[in-house]
């Protein structure tokens, strides 16, 4: 694996373990990942009820489950994990497509991992976005609802790595970025990635406290 990508294992790793420490209560929650194992007790199993999709699997490391596809599926292990393709499946000169749907979940707000959990409840996954088309689709339906001047969560997140990745499926943001002037700027521990608007400018990426309350923006595939 390249430096420059991302070990989605990892980032999965510490995202669970700080669900875990959330969901216990803790108002103190360190700092760093590594740290965040305090939260698991090791005479406890700490994989029920954490991988509940078909085709994956709960493993340990260090005390601390993560979920994994099982061998001869892959894809990502919290929305559904797919048989592999043999090569050769695809006709020449065709490629596999899936049309990408978001859905603005105008009706609770919450925090980053609590929308993570309420997309992933429902079959979906929190939002990413990977380009500028994209982007303006996720707008657009933002724009359909009607919804001025508020916040909604995206999958965006630079904490534990130190850079931005969508926590759904373990990517660094592309190369088009749609940053408010000024962001991200980390003003008040801020490292959630939430669509932002003030003052009718138009809705564009912000960093947010992960602890505070918006909309979740939810993807699926059709």
């Amino acid at each position: 694996m390249a430096a420059s990508e991302v070990n989605v294992t990892q980032v999965w790793i510490c995202l669970l373990v700080h669900l875990v420490c959330v969901s216990a209560g803790r108002s103190d929650l360190p700092a760093s990942c590594v740290d965040w194992k305090s939260c698991i007790s090791p005479v406890v199993d700490p994989c029920p009820d954490v991988c509940l999709t078909p085709r994956s699997t709960c493993k340990v490391h260090n005390n601390v489950p993560y979920c994994a596809c099982r061998p001869g599926y892959s894809g990502n292990p919290f929305t559904g994990c797919h048989e592999q393709a043999s090569i050769g499946s695809c006709p020449p000169n065709q490629t596999s497509y899936r049309r990408k749907i978001y859905r603005i979940e105008a009706f609770i707000k919450v925090n980053f991992y609590a929308a993570m959990l309420h997309c992933q409840h429902h079959g979906w996954r929190l939002a990413s976005i990977e380009s500028k088309e994209e982007n303006d689709l996720i707008k657009e339906e933002i724009r359909k609802r009607n919804i001025r001047n508020d916040q909604f969560w995206t999958s965006g997140m630079d904490y534990p790595l130190g850079h931005w990745v969508w926590m759904s499926s373990g990517e660094p943001l592309p190369e088009y970025t749609d940053w408010e002037p000024g962001e991200p700027n980390n003003a008040g521990d801020e490292h959630c990635l939430e669509l932002y608007e003030k003052d009718n400018n138009g809705y564009m990426w912000n960093d947010k406290n992960c602890m505070e309350q918006v909309y979740p923006i939810c993807e699926y595939f059709e």
